[in-house]
């Protein structure tokens, strides 16, 4: 009959052995991920240019130090409504409708470039000029979208 086994013995690895097949595992990974890591090294560079790396270094080595100072300045009573009002201020934000609010700061970026473009710092403008002006297709146009602005403004919730 054969004798139990009492103890296992395991297998070593060599150190060698062990520390290549790592550096196999690590060039393997660097050549999946070249893109980023060069991103992440152009990265570094514009921190370290500007100065940031050294900062962000410092600030990471002395965090506790930095947010207990965050902390202690944000108790002041000058900034108590600016954190009450923040999160009313992020919910808001998200009711906002991103496109609208584009589309409508391009028009009225394009009115802004429009009224540069005149010179109307001498004229006068007259009831039968503003008469005469609503029969261009695009006064009419900003005029109604105009009214219904101050008109959907003005109605009760």
């Amino acid at each position: 009959m054969a004798k139990s086994l009492t103890t296992v013995k395991r297998m070593e690895v060599p150190k060698e052995v062990q520390v290549e097949k790592d550096v196999e595992e690590v060039k393997e990974a660097i050549s999946e991920n070249k893109e980023a890591i060069l991103k992440g090294i152009k990265l570094l560079r514009a921190l370290d240019d500007a100065d940031t790396l050294q900062a962000l270094t410092a600030l990471t080595n002395h965090r506790k130090d930095a947010m207990g100072y965050l902390v202690k300045e944000l108790n002041k009573p000058q900034y108590a409504k600016l954190l009450e009002n923040l999160s009313g201020f992020a919910f808001l934000l998200g009711d906002i409708d991103v496109d609208a609010v584009r589309d409508m700061t391009g028009r009225i970026n394009r009115g802004l470039e429009a009224a540069e473009q005149e010179d109307v710092s001498q004229e006068k403008t007259s009831y039968l000029d503003l008469a005469k002006a609503l029969k261009d297709p695009d006064i009419n146009r900003s005029v109604t979208m105009m009214l219904q602005f101050f008109k959907g403004m003005g109605k009760e919730s």
